[in-house]
């Protein structure tokens, strides 16, 4: 493990880690996610959803809940990986981290701009995509975000406790609003109530942005570093989580029992259709125009601003981290790994608030995010589940401040619900996710390769850049001048990684980390491989139907987790930071 020469400033306390966590996870998921996962599933069919996701999120934090608190690392996911099966893992968990919480304030950005639209002409065009005032408008709230940023903890975890006061006030006034002065029964039970069936209630999921509203429960992961005391990281995980999931569950059932299907224009039951409405551009706020709550719509605008402004400012702050504990680890630029004077990485936000610029460029609709976004961010989700015996096995005698039971089940159905969660994205989606898991990969051992890293040989980082761009030129070649597409880009990179994993294996110095993190590569293309050959109602070809597509996906995701537990090991990353602990 590498030493760090500035250490952050423990200042966070229970309340402030409880306003973070809640902080991340009220923001535009709520002001546009019931909306997107009605559309998919239907008014019955996304209430489940919202339950169900909030199961398999809490099912996930609950590993992160004993690893955070024992192994208090800034960074999350990148530290712990590392720490259980090497450096690939380490790298592709802080790469996964890394890249969502990026995306996630230029997403909250685009929802204050789409909500602004509605009494700010030109914003954006009557699908919700940035037109050119809207880009403007949107990267004057980046440059705010970052600049809040760059103050001290203290006064980042004050902001947050006095935003959260309104950014609860509000979609509690939704809910006792709408429910008893506007809510039509009907809607729950005459009007196609599961929309597209099962298909729509696991779709939701991802593509409506129901797990994407929920990623705010690893605030307290990510910044564990910065608390006070080890037990505030697992409390304030599952107090604020249990908490936003009753919340969002009544949101949603306020929104598809307040719909008014004469008004917006449409069949009654057609859910599909609502995003091709007027409710597109400011969900609630529409409705309570609709219905006559004045009143309500205008506090809903100003909330627009607020909700996902503390979002974003929330999630400027953990990409930095995660990336400044990925250069401390050497998986990124030690140029990234100095924080300020005031304990701040401001290089790491400097280079996040660039980034997020370049995809409000390249993505500029709140509903064209957060597919990828949420894809991206399940693949750092996997090292909890996948770590947590491990490390009491390896580390049976760090100080647990939190311990959970039956973790011999829960850490593999969790492990099992990440597979899942990629599978639901859905085919071309989950190709994508691959793309970008394998870019990064070429920065990781390309780092290697310019710098002469000494956890990677100069031969291993050149071959190791060569198998990633070789399979890439190749599939390249065949999309531009032939009929192939993705899936052999997907197949062929599969053999060349099998293949260099066995010579890594027998010939190389870095044999140990490569075997034992490989598995993560995999999983990865085996959950894309399978959305690809599974049922069309996720863009797949249709060679595995349902119910078989869920058992080939639990048996393969267990077989992972074997796997998984089995090449763990007690790392050089590990008893570093033993031995630290004891001195």
């Amino acid at each position: 493990m590498a030493e760090v020469s500035v250490s952050y400033k423990r200042d966070l306390g229970l309340v402030n880690l409880i306003m973070l966590n809640a902080m991340g996870m009220i923001g535009s998921g709520w002001l546009f996610a019931e909306l997107y996962a009605s559309s998919y599933a239907g008014s019955l069919g996304s209430i489940i959803a919202w339950l169900l996701g909030g199961f398999i999120v809490l099912m996930i934090a609950l590993t992160y809940m004993e690893v955070s608190s024992a192994f208090p690392l800034a960074g999350g996911s990148t530290p712990i990986g590392e720490m259980t099966h090497g450096k690939l893992v380490g790298f592709i968990a802080g790469w996964g981290a890394w890249i969502s919480d990026i995306m996630t304030p230029p997403i909250e950005a685009i929802a204050m701009v789409t909500y602004a639209s509605a009494f700010i002409p030109g914003l954006v065009n009557r699908h919700g995509i940035l037109l050119t005032d809207g880009y403007i408008f949107a990267v004057a709230i980046m440059i705010i975000v970052l600049l809040v940023n760059l103050l001290s903890v203290r006064v980042f975890g004050n902001a947050m406790s006095i935003l959260m006061i309104w950014k609860w006030l509000i979609p509690l006034l939704v809910i006792v609003t709408l429910i008893p002065l506007a809510f039509h029964p009907a809607n729950l039970t005459t009007y196609n109530p599961f929309y597209a069936g099962y298909h729509g209630i696991f779709y939701a999921l991802v593509l409506g942005g129901i797990i994407f509203s929920f990623e705010g429960f690893r605030a307290a992961v990510n910044m564990a570093g910065e608390a006070r005391r080890k037990d505030y990281i697992w409390k304030s995980v599952i107090i604020s989580l249990l908490l936003v999931i009753a919340l969002y569950t009544l949101l949603q059932v306020a929104f598809v029992g307040a719909v008014r299907w004469s008004v917006i224009g449409i069949k009654p039951g057609d859910w599909g259709a609502i995003t091709s409405t007027s409710l597109t551009n400011g969900p609630f706020a529409r409705i309570a125009y609709d219905i006559g709550f004045g009143w309500l719509a205008v506090i809903l605008l100003v909330d627009a601003v607020i909700s996902p402004g503390g979002a974003g400012i929330s999630y400027a702050a953990y990409p930095a981290r995660i990336f400044q504990s990925m250069a401390n680890y050497g998986y990124a630029p030690k140029f990234f790994s100095k924080l300020d004077r005031k304990g701040v990485p401001s290089r790491a936000l400097i280079l996040g608030f660039f980034l997020g610029l370049a995809f409000i460029y390249e993505f500029p609709g709140w509903d064209l995010l957060v597919g990828i976004l949420t894809s991206t961010l399940v693949i750092a989700y996997v090292v909890g589940p996948a770590s947590i015996n491990i490390l009491r096995r390896t580390a049976p005698d760090v100080e647990r401040p939190f311990t959970l039971r039956g973790s011999s089940v829960i850490a593999p159905v969790a492990f099992i619900f990440t597979f899942l969660v990629i599978y639901w994205s859905g085919w071309p989606l989950s190709g994508e996710v691959v793309i970008v898991t394998l870019a990064g990969l070429l920065m990781f051992f390309f780092l290697y390769l310019l710098s002469g890293n000494e956890k990677f040989s100069r031969n291993e980082s050149y071959m190791f850049f060569l198998s990633m761009v070789v399979p890439f030129l190749f599939s390249l070649i065949l999309v531009l001048y032939y009929t192939y597409s993705w899936p052999v880009y997907v197949i062929y990179i599969d053999i060349v990684l099998f293949i260099v994993s066995i010579y890594s294996y027998l010939r190389l110095s870095g044999k140990t980390d490569i075997i034992s993190g490989s598995w993560y590569v995999y999983m990865l293309l085996a959950a894309m491989i399978l959305s690809y050959i599974g049922p069309a109602a996720y863009g797949g070809i249709n060679i595995i139907k349902f119910p078989y597509d869920f058992i080939a996906d639990g048996i393969i995701a267990l077989i992972f987790y074997i796997v998984a537990q089995a090449t763990g090991h007690r790392t050089k990353s590990l008893e570093d930071y033993v031995n630290t602990s004891n001195e």
